[in-house]
């Protein structure tokens, strides 16, 4: 099963726990308020039909669902959702830890809206994929290597081809998603509430911004997070170098995902650049990036900074006010870190704003 250090990537990425101030994974749930959910969304009812479908990456048996519209599929159209980071299923929930947002359901939901089957599968280490499997040496090249074997299948499924198929990527996804449209062309990316830049350097902004506030709440002594500001540098530039850890480092880092258990995939992911991978793509391919005001995990001035390297032509940019992290709809609410353990409909922007860039994406 997947151990600490998925935890606490997730919790940077995912699931918002460390922006929020708190590098333990949650373990209670949150409760919305009813709100106005989006067009033609509800919460726990599925569009479309479920068939459970595998297929093998590097000797291991991947567990996914294909989404078949009702009424059946459009030809020559489909969408691969990849999930973000830590242990995540295909659904978008990480059941260890009682996050349970739903997205990537959600998005399929809204695909099958649209008449455009999908695939969303689940990650190494959780729900039915590896089970029982150590999962700390599957590095993010290996990641990428599933991801394209689950657009294989989806291909294959749906008798696409990757420039017929629209790749979703969320939160750590989005990068995979500009991976896979590099190597392989898509009818269109999106990257949502993405990656907006190395790795690193995002783990580096958010540890040094939670350090700031657990010393002002008094969770950690001046002492200690001066020795975690001096360490984190050091443990960046030493992963980033080589893929280990120096010995004697403020154990904090550990427990933020600086541990050597996440070192290997921290160094392969870490030399991809976002930007510099967005800018790498045709002007020709569409490419939807979004943020939210209140993402607690990445800025809209960080993400700004991502769709500033897409071309132009190519890109739709969807500012949301109202969205948390997982693309729930928090509606008058204040972002918190737990908000992404609960079932939220999908935001009543995003989904208006998905539907009008996947009808010009895949128009008919």
């Amino acid at each position: 099963m997947r151990n600490k250090w998925n935890r606490a990537v997730a919790a940077a990425l995912l699931g918002g726990a460390l922006a929020a101030g708190s590098v333990v994974w949650p373990g209670g749930a949150a409760t919305a308020a009813p709100i106005e959910l989006a067009p033609g969304i509800s919460i726990g009812t599925s569009v479309g039909e479920d068939s459970d479908v595998t297929f093998e990456s590097d000797g291991v048996t991947f567990h996914a669902s294909f989404r078949t519209p009702p009424g059946g599929a459009r030809a020559e159209t489909a969408a691969l959702l990849i999930p973000g980071s830590g242990p995540t299923d295909r659904n978008g929930n990480a059941p260890e830890g009682g996050f349970q947002p739903n997205t990537l359901a959600q998005l399929a939901d809204e695909l099958a809206h649209q008449g455009i089957p999908s695939l969303r599968f689940d990650k190494i280490g959780v729900g039915s994929t590896g089970a029982g499997l150590d999962s700390t040496g599957h590095g993010y090249e290996q990641q990428v290597s599933d991801a394209e074997a689950a657009l294989a299948t989806l291909n294959e499924l749906t008798g696409t081809t990757p420039a017929q198929t629209t790749v979703l990527g969320h939160s750590e996804g989005g990068l995979t998603a500009l991976v896979l449209g590099q190597r392989h062309g898509a009818a269109g990316l999106g990257l949502l509430a993405p990656l907006p830049m190395r790795y690193l350097d995002l783990l580096d902004a958010q540890i040094g911004a939670y350090v700031g506030r657990a010393t002002e709440s008094g969770d950690l002594s001046a002492e200690e997070a001066d020795r975690v500001r001096a360490d984190l540098p050091v443990a960046i530039a030493s992963i980033r170098a080589d893929g280990t850890v120096p010995e004697g480092l403020h154990p904090l880092l550990a427990e933020v995902a600086l541990g050597q258990e996440s070192a290997r995939f921290l160094h392969e992911a870490d030399k991809y650049d976002p930007p510099a991978l967005a800018a790498s793509l045709p002007a020709t391919l569409p490419v939807l990036v979004t943020c939210s005001d209140r993402d607690l995990n990445v800025s809209c001035a960080q993400v700004e900074r991502l769709g500033a390297a897409v071309a132009p032509e190519a890109l739709t940019f969807a500012h949301l006010t109202t969205a948390n992290h997982m693309l729930g709809e928090l509606g008058p609410f204040p972002a918190i870190g737990p908000d992404g353990m609960a079932p939220l409909p999908l935001s009543g922007e995003f989904a208006p704003a998905l539907a009008d860039w996947l009808g010009r994406v895949h128009p008919g």
